[in-house]
């Protein structure tokens, strides 16, 4: 490869060394170009399970606050043995999980400690993937 007299008069190394730096510097910005990603974001895959709906018993745990956006209606609820995860396994363990509120809704008259009956939706093409459709507070016999 030959260089330009300017090059080859300010190169202080065997013309080997200074065609394969020329040809690194060449390089090096193509490659870096071609590393970029420009393909947009993955998305959550599309789930093939229906849509389904549950009803659980649990605790009200957590209200959400008005006044603090962010937080959460979370509930302890008991095991679902026929629950079905977007990936299509079955069961779910008893746990204390955060639960959107659906459309008509109410939380009204309901407090952190009540026993509930929650019935919820769910839909793993949809966002959220599931929601609560109705929450009833449950009488505890007295002792």
């Amino acid at each position: 490869m030959l260089l330009p007299s300017r090059l080859r008069a300010a190169c202080c190394c065997p013309r080997r060394e200074c065609a394969a730096v020329a040809l690194a510097a060449f390089l090096l910005p193509l490659c870096i170009a071609g590393c970029s990603d420009t393909s947009p974001p993955p998305t959550r895959a599309r789930s093939e399970v229906p849509v389904r709906s549950y009803t659980v018993e649990g605790v009200i745990e957590a209200m959400p606050k008005p006044d603090r956006p962010g937080t959460q209606l979370i509930i302890l609820h008991e095991e679902i043995a026929d629950f079905v995860a977007s990936d299509g396994r079955v069961g779910m363990k008893k746990m204390a999980m955060p639960f959107p509120i659906g459309p008509g809704v109410t939380l009204d008259g309901l407090s952190v400690g009540d026993s509930v009956m929650v019935q919820f939706t769910t839909d793993w093409n949809a966002t959220p993937a599931y929601w609560i459709t109705s929450i009833t507070r449950r009488e505890t016999p007295s002792r």
